[in-house]
């Protein structure tokens, strides 16, 4: 709690203590990341509804606020640490030991404690003595001195003739302030790799904005956008960070057709990346941001990634390429975007059942020319400008299509590749490409029960999403073929079904 608790002097003023991290090692250029830091920390401030008065002193920031705005100040990237304090004005030592007695008293209450004291220009006492005269006064109300590890820490950081009265210490993150070190744009698919690569470059002072290659649909972009609003939100202070939204669909039902699905997946990736540099240089970005860590899906091997690298001439970086999964997941726990993240779901047709994990670019090359670069115009014309901070929750609002087990009579759509299908499927559905569903559904009725399965559930909600956009009683199935065969006996709750 506030060490204010109690205390009626005028001269006593609530304030949090900022300090800072890297930026203390900049030199010359070291004001101009201090005015940065400020403008995103005002930022934040005003995200929150907060005013509060932002001054600058020598290696300290002091925010003349509440404690209230703690939570906000300590996701602004460049602050080391903050501590909600008390600024005190006094004359003498005498004065500043009576105060700090005051002050402290109550903190140290039957708790062991230790007095640090830290003391900016020229005085006639030291820093010693001001930790060996409070502590003594303190003696009395607390459960004795412990230098070692106290249950209180009194700190006391004197300038010139005022002190800054504090116990705690909030660790922050780090980093430098965003919108020091340049601007790029971040490949989002709304699972916790890419908004965790997002995160890294943002802590490493750079503006990010998003791009998503969608193969979904509006689902898939509503998923995705609120990953990317979390990011907007919570951690992308002092700019207005933009989800480019591109459609991919067209595109990806092209290389389905022409292109070897075992090299698909590099081959679509290539794409994506040619979209990313495109937008990239018209918003001014000089480089691209991946989720992608090595090995991690055949894709991300090192022969993959140097074939889909050589697609553009944009720097790629890559933060998490040595991070494994339960580092990446931990993370977005720690960002907040885990919740989020998790709805997300692959759509499925955008992988082969088979891939290649080590293509020449050689092959890669020939499979890409059966497509050519004819989609980049109408993916470009039909691009979609979301400016994450002007978005409310309510515009991302997503309808629950979900479903759990299978309803009684219900009729399953199986929307996977043949070959898949054949491996295994909920006995009773109907293999049926994506693209006919519609016309399946049309022929067999409105009086029925549409549950649409896939691999993980992405490709699936789409497609019982525009099914009641139609006027049908549709749902998708929750996790897919894959959470199916490990539930199987809880799917059929409802019922016992026939099937092949």
């Amino acid at each position: 709690m506030y060490l204010t608790v109690g205390i009626t002097r005028e001269r006593f003023r609530e304030l949090i203590l900022v300090r800072l991290g890297e930026i203390t090692l900049k030199g010359r250029t070291r004001e101009k990341f201090e005015a940065i830091l400020i403008r995103n920390m005002r930022s934040a401030l005003k995200s929150g509804g907060i005013e509060a008065r932002v001054e600058r002193g020598f290696g300290r920031i002091f925010v003349y606020s509440g404690r209230e705005a703690v939570p906000l100040l300590r996701r602004v990237f460049g602050i080391w640490s903050l501590s909600p304090a008390v600024e005190v004005e006094y004359s003498t030592l005498e004065e500043l030991l009576s105060i700090s007695e005051e002050v402290f008293r109550e903190a140290v209450r039957g708790k062991t404690f230790a007095v640090r004291a830290r003391r900016i220009g020229v005085s006639a006492f030291t820093s010693r003595d001001i930790e060996r005269e409070v502590g003594s006064r303190l003696l009395r109300y607390s459960a004795g001195v412990d230098l070692e590890k106290p249950e209180v820490t009194a700190y006391i950081e004197v300038r010139g003739r005022r002190a800054y009265l504090y116990t705690e210490v909030v660790q922050a993150y780090g980093g430098l302030p965003v919108g020091s070190e340049g601007r790029v744009l971040a490949l989002i698919s709304g699972g916790f790799d890419s908004a965790v690569a997002a995160w890294y470059m943002l802590k490493r002072g750079a503006e990010v904005h998003y791009l998503f290659c969608n193969m979904g649909g509006e689902l898939a972009k509503l998923y995705t956008a609120r990953v990317a609003k979390v990011m907007a939100d919570n951690w992308s202070y002092g700019y207005s960070p933009k989800l480019y939204v591109a459609d991919f669909r067209p595109l990806l039902a092209d290389l389905a057709r022409k292109v070897d699905h075992r090299v698909l997946g590099v081959v679509l990736k290539r794409f994506m990346y040619r979209a990313a540099e495109l937008i990239a240089r018209e918003i001014g970005a000089h480089a691209i941001v991946t989720g992608e860590s090595l090995g991690q899906v055949s894709s991300q091997t090192l022969v993959n990634l140097h074939a889909i690298d050589r697609a553009v001439a944009m720097p790629v970086l890559r933060p998490l390429i040595g991070f494994d999964k339960e580092e990446i997941i931990r993370l977005a726990r720690e960002i907040g975007v885990y919740e989020e993240a998790s709805l997300v779901r692959e759509i499925c047709g955008a992988y082969s059942y088979q891939p290649r994990t080590a293509c020449s670019l050689e092959e890669v090359l020939v499979e890409e020319s059966k497509v050519g670069s004819r989609h980049f115009e109408s993916i470009l014309g039909s691009m979609e400008v979301l400016n994450l901070r002007d978005l409310s929750w309510d515009d991302l609002a997503i309808p629950n299509v979900d479903i759990d087990s299978l309803p009684r009579g219900s009729v399953v759509l199986d929307v996977r590749p043949t070959e898949k299908y054949s491996a295994w499927h909920i006995p009773g559905s109907i293999n049926v490409d994506a693209e006919r569903v519609v016309e399946l559904a049309q022929r067999m009725g409105r009086d029925r029960t549409y549950v649409v399965v896939c691999d993980e559930g992405g490709l699936s909600r789409e497609i019982a999403h525009n099914l009641r956009l139609l006027g049908f009683t549709a749902y998708s199935l929750r996790g897919g073929i894959r959470r199916a065969r490990r539930q199987y006996s809880k799917l059929l709750g409802a019922g016992e079904r026939n099937g092949s």
